[in-house]
This record gives C-alpha cells, structure tokens and sequence, in this order.
C-alpha cells in the first residue's frame, strides 16, 4: 500500500494519522527530498492523534477517490498496445484539481491512447495487472465528452490525422 496513494493523497500528514491507526502496518513511502523524509519522520515523533479535522479530510479522499483509482504503481506498463496507463488513469484527478482544460493538455496524448485499450479478457499487461480497462474506457469517455467531441474523433494532438489514428498507429474506430 502507498501510503500518498500515488502521490494522490498530498496531505502526509493526514495520510500517515491514518496509517498510524493500524500498527500492523507498515508505511513505504516513496520520498524524493531530504525535507520530505524529515517531514515523515517528525510525524513520529509524539502520539498519534486524529481529530475531527483529520477524519473529515480522510472523509474527503475516500468519497473522491473511492475504492477504484490507480495508485500508479505502474506494474501494467509498459502497455504492449502503447496506451499510456498512468496518465489516462489520473485524468479524473487532474480534471478534479485543475479543471477541464489543464486536464486536456497535461492528459491529451494519453486519453488519445485510450481507444485501444483491451478488454479485460485480453492478454494485456493492463488487463492483468487490475489497471481496469474498463476504467480506462470510462476515463476516455469523459475526456471525449468534456472535450465535446464525438467518440470516433480526430486526434487533439493532430487534426490532420484521419479518424481513428493517433502518434502512427491505427485503432478500431466504434
């Protein structure tokens, strides 16, 4: 379990009042600063205690997030269909803190490697790792729709590009 939920949860300090909760656990963050491992280790440092400020933030993640999200651990890449997992995956997320039009930029190529997602009865690497294709696809539907295009669009990233083909490969078109 990561303990940030793939970098997700941007509140350490709540994160880790949770995990505190269960002794049995373990954390394992993924740190990429010196200030963030002090940070972590200050968390440590008197007892834990999680008021009502506290739960009702965990209170927030859980209804945002729900119990489905890509945590990017990245076990399903690389996609052997070129669909860029991590990406497409955080979309609702991006679009949550960002809002739409940020989300189509920072997102676009990804979302655009969507249509070719397997199904979860494929041999892909997505479909068996729990990237949840059909997450992938409801992502990519939203994207479409906040994007008002129609399913069978043109390629954001290109528009000289006939339908159904993005970065020079071709996918099935609905």
């Amino acid at each position: 379990m990561k303990p940030f939920a793939g970098g997700v949860i941007d509140d350490a300090r709540v994160a880790f009042r949770f995990l505190r909760q269960y002794p049995e656990v373990v954390p394992i963050p993924g740190l990429d600063t010196v200030e963030r491992v002090d940070e972590v280790v200050s968390f440590y440092d008197g007892p834990n205690v999680c008021g009502a400020e506290d739960l009702g933030r965990m209170d927030r993640y859980r209804a945002e997030l729900g119990k489905r999200f890509c945590r990017r651990c990245e076990y399903c890449q690389p996609c052997p269909n070129g669909v860029m997992i991590t990406m497409a995956m955080g979309y609702p997320v991006v679009v949550a803190r960002m809002g739409p039009a940020v989300a189509r930029q920072f997102c676009g190529a990804a979302m655009e490697s969507v249509p070719c997602a397997p199904s979860a009865g494929s041999a892909c690497r997505a479909a068996l790792r729990a990237a949840h294709p059909e997450m992938l696809r409801s992502h990519h539907a939203a994207y479409l729709e906040e994007c008002e295009l129609p399913p069978a669009s043109r390629s954001l990233l290109d528009p000289g590009l006939p339908k159904g083909q993005h970065s020079g490969r071709t996918f099935p078109v609905a």
